[in-house]
């Protein structure tokens, strides 16, 4: 075993020639003339051999890489020693690291394999150190003695720190500004490292302001916990020993919106009469800025067609881990997620594996009607109720009739037969000789139910398919179908023909025909698609008369609707907001807002509607507004009203309310069903 010092052996290659047959490298001259008095103390530190000698010729080591320096050796206090070989020009050593121990001027080096070498020491001093060692110089299978001469050394202090100088990737620091290097094991005392950081677009070493200084070699991260709210940051590291500024990094750019909030987990909340409260962790995030609590009509990160998030929360105090929710949503069991937002405007993915951020919260307002998707609406002219047929709130419900009152809010009746057939005809409560009735059609029959406690009562057979229909204030039934308007009288289960009489001459097919009762028993049929419509009128004895062709539209549809007011003796068309006389059948006026009017006053003076585009994309930013806005016939004025909900429909009810069918979210209109979710109430609009 050797040194390995390999310029030694480059060198003494040039006198191998030289080597004798002797035994130059027996025992008795390999211990001779050793300096029994060297003492450890006295070789610490580091050496460099300038010369080496064999069998009296003396020759110089070279130094093989100039801007490199020399190849050299270290005894340690801790019993190491540690050797440096060069092995190219840019300065990167091979080391050798053995252990050392000196007795009677013999230096012995062992590895971990009780391998050992020895160094007999012939002269020490403050600076020279020169000791023999044993080489098989000239190849014959004997050790050769060689003498070394030594010196204190100096070693030139390569930087091969600063660019290992990188981001810390390790997962623990994925979301953290974090840097880390390699230690510093030069040969200088060292000194500090020094962290720089820069902030902004154009950042640069230029602009940048020592962040942080470092004096233990050994700590090779630093993580920046206080950084600037900025998009962009710049960082670098210098390093330095004894003799200086040893050397810098290149400047490292770290893009702010990369870096993740850490979520946190949120407790399942709890329902405490109309309140919700929620609790969750505390967050750790060193860039923390501020818990959000939102509401959704969807689950988490699934985007869909009306899907709609709004925040209930923002809370800016980092040790703030509990909300009450005093005003929950408008909404049949809103789905609540808790994001945490990091300053530099990042906020948690809204699905998280590791913790639960999410909960769908079993509650519901008592205003909520239990409906998904409202078909159609009948208003009682009596009392507080609407009547609402479509599709029950939740998965896999059907379609029924409920009796809601808006005063108690509450549904007082639920039909005891669902209606078998989906229909599109508007469902009618219709006060006759048979009492108050709710009507709904059913291809050709007419379903019949308690307006009260909606128990069905029977079917009304008419043989005919249904367009609309009516009950007229001469007691009659007046339907209609794509061809025909039919009188019918009932008495109890049975209907009886009275009269029938062609309409349009076009056939629209057998949709969008409506029928409406003028005064003077009278009734008019039109349909979307007409420009003009055919009144009739109706005799005490049933029988139809055509009367004339009115040059009104009645632009009436499952979208829009055209209503008749007997106090204004007018029919509106909400689709192109235009009144028509009903007692001259000409234009009467036209109106700009409500752009969107869905109802009349009773004394047909006000005109009520939204401004809410139907046709509107729904997204959490879009423009929709929760006001009513009345038109004043009077004035040729209009208003908007706040309203807490999204306003659909606006009527006057039988006390002169002026109410609103409001959706808590955003939707296109009552019809429109939002991941099942019931949202639809009953408000009252304040003038």
């Amino acid at each position: 075993m050797n040194l390995r010092l390999i310029v030694i052996l480059a060198a003494l290659l040039f006198f191998s020639s030289c080597a004798k047959d002797d035994d130059t490298g027996s025992s008795t001259n390999f211990y001779s003339n050793a300096d029994t008095s060297a003492t450890q103390s006295e070789l610490y530190g580091v050496w460099s051999i300038f010369n080496v000698e064999f069998e009296g010729l003396i020759a110089d080591v070279p130094v093989q890489y100039q801007d490199c320096g020399r190849d050299f050796f270290v005894f340690s206090e801790n019993g190491r020693y540690n050797e440096y070989l060069l092995q190219s020009s840019d300065c990167q050593f091979f080391t050798n690291s053995l252990n050392w121990d000196l007795s009677n001027g013999v230096i012995t080096l062992s590895n971990d394999f009780n391998q050992s070498d020895e160094l007999v020491i012939t002269d020490l001093s403050q600076n020279q150190l020169t000791f023999k060692s044993r080489l098989d110089i000239d190849e014959d299978g004997k050790p050769d003695i060689i003498t070394l001469y030594a010196q204190r050394y100096q070693p030139t202090d390569i930087d091969f720190v600063s660019n290992t100088f990188n981001r810390n990737y390790d997962d623990v620091y994925e979301n953290l500004i974090s840097f880390t290097w390699q230690a510093y094991e030069g040969f200088s005392a060292f000194s500090r490292y020094e962290i720089y950081r820069s902030v902004g677009d154009n950042c640069s070493k230029d602009t940048a302001v020592l962040i942080s200084t470092i004096t233990d070699s050994n700590i090779t991260e630093f993580t920046d916990l206080n950084p600037p709210a900025e998009e962009k940051l710049c960082y670098y590291l210098k390093i330095y020993t004894e003799q200086g500024l040893l050397g810098e990094s290149i400047l490292h750019s770290v893009t702010t919106y990369l870096i993740q909030p850490t979520p946190v987990g949120l407790n399942q909340p709890t329902v405490l009469n109309n309140q919700i409260q929620f609790h969750w962790q505390e967050s750790s995030d060193p860039y923390f800025s501020h818990y959000e609590l939102v509401y959704s009509n969807y689950s988490a990160g699934i985007t869909a067609s009306g899907s709609q998030e709004y925040t209930v929360a923002n809370i800016y105090d980092i040790s703030t881990t509990a909300y009450l929710d005093e005003n929950p949503p408008y909404l049949e069991n809103p789905y609540y997620v808790l994001y945490v937002h990091n300053i530099f405007g990042n906020r948690t993915f809204a699905f998280n594996s590791e913790v639960t951020t999410e909960w769908e919260v079993a509650y519901k307002r008592d205003e909520i009607i239990g409906f998904q998707q409202v078909n159609s609406y009948a208003i009682d002219p009596d009392e507080p109720v609407v009547y609402f047929y479509g599709r029950e709130s939740g998965e896999g419900t059907s379609y029924n009739i409920h009796r809601f009152n808006y005063n108690t809010n509450q549904t007082e009746a639920i039909s005891n037969l669902s209606p078998p057939l989906s229909t599109d005809v508007p469902i009618k409560v219709i006060n006759s000789s048979n009492g108050k009735e709710i009507i709904i059609e059913q291809g050709s029959k007419l379903y019949v139910y308690n307006a009260v406690t909606l128990e069905y009562k029977y079917d009304l057979e008419t043989g005919i398919s249904i367009n609309d229909f009516i009950y007229t204030s001469n007691g009659f039934w007046v339907l209609t179908n794509y061809q025909n308007v039919y009188a019918f009288t009932r008495d109890n289960a049975n209907f009886d023909l009275i009269d029938s009489k062609p309409h349009f001459t076009t056939n629209q097919g057998s949709y969008n025909y409506q029928v409406y009762e003028l005064s003077n028993n009278r009734v008019l049929i039109g349909h979307t698609n007409q420009s003009n419509s055919y009144l009739f009128d109706l005799g005490n004895d049933g029988m139809l008369t055509f009367n004339q062709v009115a040059p009104i539209p009645v632009m009436s549809n499952w979208n829009y609707e055209a209503q008749y007011n007997a106090s204004g003796a007018y029919i509106i068309n909400f689709i192109e907001n235009r009144l028509y006389s009903t007692t001259t059948f000409s234009f009467l006026e036209s109106f700009e807002q409500p752009h969107f009017s869905s109802g009349i006053s009773l004394d047909g003076l006000k005109i009520f509607g939204s401004n809410n585009d139907p046709d509107w994309q729904i997204t959490p930013e879009s423009i929709h507004a929760k006001e009513a806005v009345i038109y004043y016939r009077n004035t040729q004025t209009s208003q908007q009203y706040s309203t807490i909900g999204y306003p659909h429909i606006v009527f006057e009810n039988y006390n002169g309310d002026i109410m609103s069918i409001s959706s808590g979210l955003k939707k296109d209109h009552l019809g429109h069903n939002i991941n099942n979710k019931a949202d639809l109430f009953i408000e009252m609009v304040n003038e």
